[in-house]
């Protein structure tokens, strides 16, 4: 069976408690996003309240930091909790790192490829090589102020990236310690479509797959009332739905035709909730989400165990009100907790 990982979030004056409930429970890992908080300082946290469970960004962007600085925080907070930390890169969409941090936005497969070549660079400095790295973006052409390092045995930070398509898959693969599956996804698109690309990539990039994590997400809803996680798991299908980039998955199961409809509500309702949650079929929960009582779910998700290493558990967020986050939280905790 794949490992699981929670995804934790919200007010920082709860953040450690609920960091250390992930632990008690039994679960693998911790995982923090970077939307409404910054991704290293809640890792930061998260670390500080546990002992034994890895915790890892899913995701840190990527394109808004110098790959030396990001390099410098994972190999702090690396040394900080015993090399439980894991460093989870993202890209992002154009207009997000454009329009709200003022960053540049351009090849972004070959911009990650080569911001991970440059942090394992400021690594290997860090342990005392003689190491530089000259890309067409990014550079790390000396060491700090002080010189190399000493650490000649320190284990090395892991590193993710997040892919959808083959290009950034591809850079995964060839350059991370694994990939992180974006929580939009079905069994099938898994299967038959990200499984494949992950390992031609590995294969052309001289890799084993024995070396490398397959981490995917999923949006898992549940409630004791199943109408309420069904309605919550559409919003979440709804809202990933209308991105193209997306119609993939809806073609893993024949609904292609869906991100158009999708759309097309989302424009003529001016995002109106009920409609987009009437606009998605019941059968499209049970392809691209896991919803239902805690029974019911559990079934659901084990059809993932076989495929991948480790499963990232989280809820949907979209439009969902704060004491059902919590609540969807507090069910996924003591619905597969282990201990």
């Amino acid at each position: 069976m794949a490992t699981r990982g929670v995804v934790l979030g919200g007010p920082y004056a709860f953040l450690g408690a609920l960091a250390e409930q992930v632990e008690a429970k039994g679960f693998d890992a911790a995982w923090v996003a970077e939307t409404d908080h910054e991704s290293i300082v809640q890792a930061s946290v998260v670390l500080q309240a546990t002992e034994r469970i890895e915790v890892g960004t899913n995701i840190t962007l990527a394109f808004p930091r110098s790959p030396t600085i990001t390099a410098m925080q994972a190999w702090d907070l690396n040394e900080l909790s015993g090399d439980r930390f894991i460093v989870g890169l993202g890209s992002q969409v154009k207009r997000i790192i454009e329009e709200r941090f003022s960053s540049t936005f351009d090849r972004p497969a070959k911009r990650m490829a080569e911001y991970v070549q440059a942090m394992r660079t400021v690594w290997e400095i860090e342990r005392g090589e003689d190491a530089t790295f000259a890309g067409e973006i990014y550079q790390v052409l000396r060491p700090g102020l002080t010189g190399k390092g000493r650490a000649a045995d320190r284990a090395l930070p892991r590193v993710n990236v997040a892919a959808v398509g083959p290009l950034m898959t591809a850079a995964a693969a060839t350059h991370a310690d694994g990939i992180l599956g974006h929580p939009f996804t079905s069994p099938r698109y898994l299967t038959d479509d990200v499984l494949p690309r992950i390992e031609e990539a590995l294969a052309e990039a001289g890799r084993s797959r024995e070396d490398f994590t397959v981490n995917q997400g999923v949006i898992l809803c549940i409630a004791e009332d199943r109408e309420v996680a069904i309605r919550e798991a559409k919003q979440q299908i709804a809202f990933y739905g209308t991105t193209p980039n997306y119609r993939p998955v809806f073609d893993s199961y024949g609904d292609g035709e869906l991100t158009d409809q999708l759309r097309a509500v989302w424009k003529e309702s001016r995002q109106d909730l009920d409609a987009l949650v009437a606009a998605v079929p019941d059968e499209a929960v049970d392809r691209y989400a896991v919803a239902g009582t805690p029974d019911e779910v559990k079934d659901k998700l084990a059809v993932y165990d076989p495929h991948v290493d480790h499963l990232i558990l989280g809820g949907a967020w979209y439009r969902v009100p704060p004491q059902r986050l919590a609540e969807n939280l507090w069910a996924i905790l003591e619905t597969f907790a282990t201990a």
